[in-house]
């Protein structure tokens, strides 16, 4: 049984470092149904990575992810034009894999051939109660428009790719979650 326990726990750290999503590269074209996802997304509390997971309404099998190491990432990668929404995260923290559900952050609008700015997410991690064994991890979460700020990055780090593709904001929302407190 421990056996079976630890390799579970194997397989599910790989498959969080494994995934690992497209980043934009230059020197390729996109592909006619593709825009660019421009996001920050801001990782607190306590897990070391995490990963968040979109599908999009308008196709099947057609996912992205956005994986963070970092407390700040910075995303810029292709995706298939249509309506996405944030569908789940998912974290280790401890010995538990965690993975609470998204949809309630909202949709955005990825248009083909442009920089689809989608905004700044905040995710924080509450601690686990490493005192009871089936206790739950909290997370909250929080979308804010810093387009401008969000822009002189991608500008900064990719040089002319304002003049290569235009930029659109399609900020994430209504957000309807919950916070935890």
């Amino acid at each position: 049984m421990k056996y079976k326990h630890n390799l579970l726990i194997i397989m599910i750290l790989t498959f969080l470092s494994g995934c690992v999503a497209v980043k934009y590269d230059p020197s390729k074209p996109l592909d006619a149904e593709q825009g660019l996802v421009l996001a920050r997304i801001t990782k607190t509390g306590y897990a070391s990575t995490a990963q968040f997971l979109t599908k999009n309404k308008n196709k099947i099998l057609d996912n992205y992810s956005f994986v963070m190491r970092l407390e700040e990432n910075f995303f810029l990668f292709p995706m298939s034009a249509g309506t996405h929404l944030f569908d789940e995260a998912i974290y280790m923290q401890g010995s538990a894999l965690v993975k609470p559900d998204l949809e309630c952050i909202g949709e955005f609008e990825i248009k083909a051939g442009m920089i689809n700015y989608i905004g700044d997410l905040y995710f924080d991690i509450s601690p686990a109660n490493n005192y009871i064994i089936f206790s739950t991890h909290g997370s909250s979460y929080k979308v804010e428009d810093n387009f401008e700020d969000t822009k002189k990055i991608a500008e900064l780090r990719y040089q002319n790719i304002g003049d290569k593709f235009q930029f659109t904001k399609s900020v994430v929302g209504p957000s309807t979650c919950q916070k935890d407190d």
